[in-house]
């Protein structure tokens, strides 16, 4: 039997659970750049408790990959010479990451508070809409010792709308 925190379907269901609550208004912009976010989720050993984590993740600009003159085509490397695209264009993210601690540093910051999770959720959108903040994503996030995941769907809904527009 796996362990909690190596068991595919508990990873797979605080994924789909995640909520992403608000996205940044002002999107993913073409240059390097910080991309904050605020994740609540309930405390483990206290439900009626959450914790909240504030960081940034970092991004880099837009990377378009072509295949070199002297190398092998896509269609060599990836055995599809119909649907493959020329070139492919991706991002690179990254962010911090602490497992039960408490700590504070300019990319991440955990805090426990004594209110639940939804009424936390609410005073950190209501602060945001007072401070008019609008480049901050707020994620809530169904079990915060994978927070890590809940960050990743954030990122994927970011990078689904990019790639969209």
């Amino acid at each position: 039997m796996a362990s909690d925190d190596q068991d595919p379907e508990l990873l797979r269901h605080v994924f789909e659970r995640t909520e992403v609550l608000r996205k940044p208004l002002t999107g993913i912009i073409a240059g390097y750049h910080l991309l904050p976010y605020i994740l609540v989720g309930p405390e483990h050993e206290h439900p009626s408790r959450s914790v909240e984590v504030r960081g940034r993740i970092r991004v880099s600009p837009r990377l378009v990959i072509t295949p070199g003159r002297d190398g092998p085509t896509y269609g060599e490397l990836f055995g599809e010479t119909e649907l493959m695209d020329r070139t492919l264009t991706m991002r690179v993210f990254s962010f911090r990451y602490a497992s039960r601690v408490s700590l504070a540093n300019e990319d991440l910051r955990i805090r426990r508070h004594d209110r639940d999770t939804r009424g936390q959720v609410e005073r950190v959108l209501e602060e945001l809409t007072q401070r008019e903040v609008i480049n901050t994503g707020v994620i809530l996030s169904p079990d915060i010792r994978f927070y890590p995941v809940s960050v990743d769907r954030f990122i994927r809904e970011i990078l689904d709308q990019e790639f969209r527009d």
